[in-house]
């Protein structure tokens, strides 16, 4: 019984660690008017590790896909691309934002309504997970 109960010790540490390390802070679904297949989630992401932390992925019930993209303007037009995943810097920080890197919710299973809330899964090479519930935001209230 002693081993079982230790692993569980260093799980419950090991998970502690990581929100410890990783945070979101200004994290918001981006509300759009019915209809819409597509949104997108902004946020901060914080890492007080001294080694950076990569996030490979990410999925929410929200949507059947999350895919990262950064937006750029290139010859005066504005283009987005697919990334395989991000990397917060150590003891640093990392901004999804509109009209640059940002995490796409890609065919919405509902509507994502003004003052509703969501929840993401952040998937880490470290096969960590991090949770989020992050609030829906009308397009209309953005700053």
């Amino acid at each position: 019984m002693i081993k079982p109960i230790a692993l569980l010790m260093l799980a419950a540490l090991w998970c502690g660690q990581l929100q410890a390390e990783l945070t979101v802070t200004d994290g918001y679904i981006r509300g759009l008017p019915p209809g819409q297949m597509t949104t997108a989630a902004f946020m901060r992401l914080h890492n007080s590790a001294g080694q950076a932390i990569r996030i490979e992925g990410a999925s929410s019930p929200a949507a059947e896909r999350a895919e990262f993209h950064r937006s750029s303007r290139r010859d005066g037009m504005m283009s987005m691309q697919s990334l395989d995943a991000i990397a917060v810097p150590a003891s640093g920080q990392v901004v999804l934002e509109p009209g640059g890197v940002h995490l796409m919710l890609i065919n919405l299973t509902g509507p994502l309504l003004d003052g509703d809330s969501a929840e993401l899964t952040l998937q880490l090479a470290d096969g960590q997970q991090l949770i989020v519930t992050l609030p829906v935001r009308s397009v209309l209230n953005e700053r």
